[in-house]
């Protein structure tokens, strides 16, 4: 017998070395979730993890953060993204994830908790901190994320809170829809494809907000050539994500999934005291229905170690902190649990 005939699945495949958190490919995703292997380790940190998020289903809570640490190659990525999926259901290639991870858990009763969290309605927002390279990093860097991936999220351009905010309140008038058909009808061009540089088209864009009757030529000129709303405070932001998620009915969950953000934070005091009101504000407001995970390279204890001041009300926050050593869940790169290793 050759040896490439003993795995279940063809050794000389593409396979992707590095895990990709915003990857589109079907084909690519479809491949991570049938091959991501919950060794006995993995499976604790999955049974920790849900054991204290379906609590959240039933009573509310400000202990609404998850802390993955675990040093490159440990799989914390990918069990971030995998948790992604899981607890908003996705669909990929005409599947639920959780019909990928039938076979992947040997205890029903887990797989039955895991079901139920999946049951809830749940969007989650998955990015690589270090990919939102456009926005400056100053001491309210943190919270200007959270606005951009919010607003980005909700089909807003989040890279200018300005306009941002203007096609939130379109869209609260019942307008946008309306004002991105003027647009394009006046410019020639999709609004979507023409806001990065909104400014180069002051008529066209005066010209679409009058039109659909929400602003007079003179209110359309005075937002254009105004300063003011580029403002935006961790208040306002939380307020706005709450009005969000308590919108969307009584069970919404949104979960805020950040890769690495212990190598961004760094021993930056600002960066961190800014994390620490985002989160603390969600989780006073939201009481578990928002809910913010990250992974880094160290704990949360240790950063705070370094920085070296009083960061006691963040470690409240993320209450659920799981360190991941190096894991055998990125085995497929080797083809390892094709020979049923998958009990490692």
């Amino acid at each position: 017998m050759l040896i490439k005939n003993m795995f279940k699945n063809d050794i000389n495949r593409d396979i992707n070395g590095v895990i990709k958190m915003n990857t589109s490919n079907e084909e690519i995703l479809k491949q991570e979730l049938e091959e991501y292997v919950v060794t006995r380790e993995l499976r604790k940190h999955f049974d920790n993890f849900y054991d204290r998020y379906e609590k959240s289903l039933d009573v509310p809570t400000e202990k609404m953060g998850v802390w993955i640490s675990g040093f490159f190659g440990s799989g914390k990525s990918h069990f971030l993204k995998m948790l992604s999926f899981l607890l908003s259901n996705k669909e990929v290639a005409g599947k639920k994830t959780l019909e990928y991870f039938q076979d992947k858990f040997d205890d029903p009763m887990m797989f039955a908790m895991i079901e139920r969290c999946a049951s809830v309605p749940t969007d989650t927002i998955l990015f690589d901190i270090d990919s939102i390279g456009s926005i400056e990093k100053n001491k309210t860097v943190i919270m200007r994320i959270f606005a951009k991936v919010f607003y980005d999220y909700r089909g807003y351009y989040g890279d200018d809170l300005k306009v941002a905010k203007l096609e939130k309140q379109l869209d609260k008038f019942g307008k946008y829809d309306e004002f991105k058909s003027k647009f394009e009808e006046i410019h020639g061009a999709s609004w979507n494809d023409s806001r990065d540089a909104f400014s180069f088209f002051e008529d066209d864009v005066v010209e679409a907000l009058t039109s659909i009757n929400v602003f007079s030529e003179n209110a359309a000129r005075n937002w254009f050539n105004g300063v003011e709303t580029n403002e935006l405070s961790i208040d306002q932001l939380t307020d706005e994500i709450k009005e969000y998620v308590f919108s969307k009915g009584k069970d919404f969950r949104l979960i805020f999934m950040i890769d690495e953000v212990g190598q961004y934070i760094g021993s930056d005091v600002n960066l961190m005291l800014n994390l620490q009101s985002v989160v603390q504000e969600l989780g006073t407001k939201c009481r578990g229905r928002v809910w913010v995970m990250v992974t880094s390279q160290e704990d949360v204890d240790s950063i705070v170690k370094v920085i070296g001041n009083d960061f006691s009300k963040i470690i409240g926050r993320f209450d659920t902190r799981l360190s991941l050593r190096f894991l055998p869940s990125r085995m497929t790169l080797f083809g390892i649990h094709r020979m049923e290793m998958s009990k490692l």
